[in-house]
């Protein structure tokens, strides 16, 4: 597969040793990247180039879902529920003025939900074997 569409295709199957490279790849060209973007540049820059290595990662994960066999939507539930602690940590800020000194009750269920899918995706995606199956039956028209 080339690395074009390694980064920028969610169809297709990657095994983990291919999965764990190009997340190193994200990581050491992102990292630098995103920050030199958003100095030279400033915020939108930075957030432009954020949200590219954002759909890289969501490409790879994809790919790397459907060698265990799910659909790429199961690498979705991870950033809409980063996106939702996000929004909710955001809020409780903004309505204290300041990050208060208990969290909401919201947001420590939330967080405690993202920690455990963030632990369940690196042992489902980084160290288990693919099943060598589709991530379900075709559909029939």
């Amino acid at each position: 597969m080339n690395p074009f569409n390694l980064f920028t295709s969610v169809d297709g199957r990657i095994p983990r040793q291919t999965f764990w490279l190009g997340i190193v790849a994200i990581t050491v060209i992102g990292l630098p990247t995103i920050g030199l973007a958003a100095f030279l540049g400033g915020g939108t820059a930075g957030a432009i180039a954020n949200l590219f290595f954002l759909w890289c990662g969501f490409a790879l994960s994809a790919k790397r879902a459907q060698d265990r066999g799910r659909h790429y939507l199961f690498i979705a539930a991870y950033f809409g529920l980063l996106a939702l602690l996000t929004n909710v940590s955001a809020s409780q800020t903004k309505m204290m003025g300041r990050m208060a000194a208990e969290p909401s009750p919201l947001l420590i269920v939330l967080s405690l939900l993202f920690i455990a899918y963030v632990i369940f995706l690196f042992i489902e995606l980084g160290l288990r074997r693919g099943t060598g199956q589709r991530h379900g039956p075709p559909l029939e028209l």
